[in-house]
């Protein structure tokens, strides 16, 4: 499957790339000298192109919030996308790993790290959380994320029954005594 990275320089000619490579795998977005807004416009006029096929997106613009419109439109027409990445949005938290649920029900890797800003109380469970269904879900990554110990972790692991692989290096992590991750940054089930 053939893989198209979109940076600043190619933005005018979206319309002639995607004409000429209608097959494709993969997306790789590295658009860093745009604003919040016309990032989001640019993924909203990407949604317009029917990528039916792509399995992989990867989103490494300027830090936009997870649960953006132009997002929301690729949604709709990636509906059989495997891979995810989003690295440095502007913040990562528990509810927008249920939006990306609703959005991409068929991800077997999410990979949502390093945020531009980090809170202690990102991926708190609590007991009105609903179920968290990724049926698919193998390897997660949250790295340079706050995880709180091991609630959340758990939670990812009942929730998730195929997944094998947490990542979570250069985590924001408060060490608990009777931790049985705290100790490393990959955990495989």
């Amino acid at each position: 499957r053939l893989t198209v990275k979109i940076t600043d320089q190619t933005i005018p000619y979206l319309h002639r790339l995607f004409h000429r490579f209608p097959n494709l795998g993969s997306l790789k977005l590295t658009i860093q000298s745009k604003t919040i807004e016309e990032i989001d416009d640019i993924l909203t006029l990407i949604s317009t192109f029917p990528f039916h096929n792509i399995k992989s997106l990867n989103l490494s613009t300027r830090p936009i919030p997870i649960r953006s419109n132009g997002l929301i439109a690729l949604s709709k027409t990636m509906k059989n996308l495997k891979f995810l990445t989003c690295y440095k949005m502007v913040r990562v938290e528990k509810k927008d790993l249920f939006f990306i649920v609703d959005c991409f029900p068929l991800l077997e890797e999410l990979n949502l790290t390093y945020p531009c800003i980090c809170c202690d109380k990102d991926f708190m469970v609590d007991d009105n959380d609903p179920l968290l269904a990724l049926p698919n879900l193998r390897r997660i990554n949250l790295s340079g994320n706050h995880i709180a110990g091991d609630q959340f972790v758990n939670f990812l692991h009942q929730n998730c029954k195929l997944l094998r692989v947490f990542v979570l290096k250069d985590r924001i992590i408060r060490k608990f005594r009777n931790s049985k991750y705290d100790r490393s940054d990959i955990i495989y089930f």
